[in-house]
């Protein structure tokens, strides 16, 4: 009797560890299911996401080296067409030789303040892991400020202000070998629609700098900092109840 009593309890404890642990097995499971669709989600492929970037250039106005600051703000669109506005801003000084109206040439100071804004399109025509092509064009409208000083007597010689129409084209690369980082560069040509000899902003340009991809980095953090961290940290618990 006491043998039978016996058997039946270790069979109930069994039965009861058994139960116990296909509780925490299904608990794991609904969570591991459960992190499965946030990654889905967090990766999905997303037809409209902002863009963002700071576009620096190095260029050239009447042979003298100028940087225009920038910053661009749109969207993209199939992770292929961006779109969206860019808004430029220069400030040069640089000595040019002038001719008077007697036909004399006297050296002056040249200083220059250019803003504009535009609106831009940008293709990508290959977008792997490691790297990128992309063709980019805008069109901008804008104002600028001319003063032209005699560099001896400083006196003021000029002081023109106008509207420009800027047309402009090129290619960009980037390239990733890190999914966070990498290297970017540009180079195209600026057109500017302005008949004044003393501006003449047409020219070449180009730009460098450090890529960073803040969408990958915001991904990451949310699946891996969060959700996964979350999920390990629940899982753990679950296996260490009683």
């Amino acid at each position: 009797m006491r043998i039978t009593i016996c058997i039946i309890l270790s069979l109930v404890f069994v039965e009861v560890g058994f139960g116990q642990d296909s509780i925490k097995q299904h608990k794991i499971d609904s969570l591991k299911a459960k992190l499965h669709a946030d990654s889905a989600h967090i990766y999905r492929f997303r037809k409209v996401r902002p863009f963002f970037s700071l576009d620096n250039r190095n260029s050239f106005i009447k042979d003298a080296p100028v940087n225009v600051q920038g910053l661009q703000l749109g969207i993209i669109l199939k992770e292929k067409h961006t779109l969206g506005f860019g808004f430029y801003t220069l400030q040069a000084n640089a000595k040019q030789n002038f001719t008077t109206k007697n036909e004399k040439y006297i050296a002056v100071n040249r200083t220059l303040r250019l803003s504009y804004l535009t609106a831009f399109y940008q293709y990508a025509f290959v977008d792997t892991r490691y790297f990128e092509l992309d063709l980019p064009l805008e069109l901008g409208l804008g104002g600028y400020d001319v003063k032209l000083t005699d560099a001896v007597t400083n006196k003021l010689i000029l002081d023109k202000k106008g509207g420009t129409i800027i047309i402009g084209g090129g290619v960009g690369i980037t390239i990733k070998p890190f999914k966070w980082f990498g290297i970017t560069g540009s180079a195209g040509y600026r057109n500017a629609l302005d008949n004044n000899p003393n501006v003449n902003f047409s020219g070449f340009f180009y730009s460098y700098g450090i890529w960073v991809g803040l969408g990958r980095i915001y991904r990451d953090v949310r699946y891996c900092g969060i959700k996964r961290k979350k999920c390990r940290k629940h899982i753990h618990y679950i296996l260490n109840e009683n």
